[in-house]
Parts: C-alpha cells; sequence; structure tokens
C-alpha cells in the first residue's frame, strides 16, 4: 500500500487506521478486552487464583471474586491493579473495578 505522500504504509496500518476512522473507539474498546483477556497476567499471585475477570462496561471492568475475605483485599488494592492494568496493557480508559 502506498499513502497519499507516496511513501509505502504497511497492511496492518492501513487496516488499523481504517477501523479508527469508520469506528472510532475501537481501539480503545480492544484494549477493554486485552485487559479481560490478560486479567491473571495482570493481577499475580492468590488474587488472581480468586478472581475471574468477566467484562468491561462504559470504562468499569467487572471482577468476580466468591470470597468476602478477597474481595475486601482486592477493594484496597484497586489502584494498584488499574496501574497494572495501564503497565501490562496500555489501557488508559478503565476507570474503575467493580468486585462481585
Amino acid at each position: 500500500m502506498v499513502n497519499r505522500g507516496g511513501s509505502p504504509v504497511s497492511v496492518g496500518n492501513f487496516i488499523d487506521a481504517m477501523l479508527e476512522k469508520l469506528l472510532p473507539g475501537f481501539r480503545a474498546v480492544c484494549k477493554e478486552w486485552e485487559v479481560v483477556d490478560r486479567w491473571h497476567e495482570i493481577v499475580t499471585g492468590r488474587i488472581s487464583e480468586e478472581s475471574e475477570c468477566s467484562r468491561v462496561e462504559n470504562g468499569v471492568l467487572h471482577v468476580r471474586i466468591e470470597s468476602s475475605t478477597w474481595r475486601q483485599e482486592a477493594t484496597y488494592l484497586k489502584e494498584d491493579i488499574k496501574a497494572a492494568i495501564r503497565r501490562v496493557t496500555g489501557c488508559e480508559t478503565i476507570r474503575d473495578i467493580v468486585f462481585y
């Protein structure tokens, strides 16, 4: 592919640009779902074992934790978890996490 300036453009970059143009926010949604997919890589240790990330709605991540003790612990670590999300995935649109 060649852009209007005459220099070559990779097919991947072209598709990304077209998707972003046709579906604004597409990349942000993909990043949010990457958080769901990589949850056990983002949170490690016992919280990872005790939790299951289920969905993202309007920038809110929903995480199921059966144990009330671990739910409380995760609530205390919420800001650290959000920082880990940004560090591991580059996702900047998760504004809150609901543990249920």
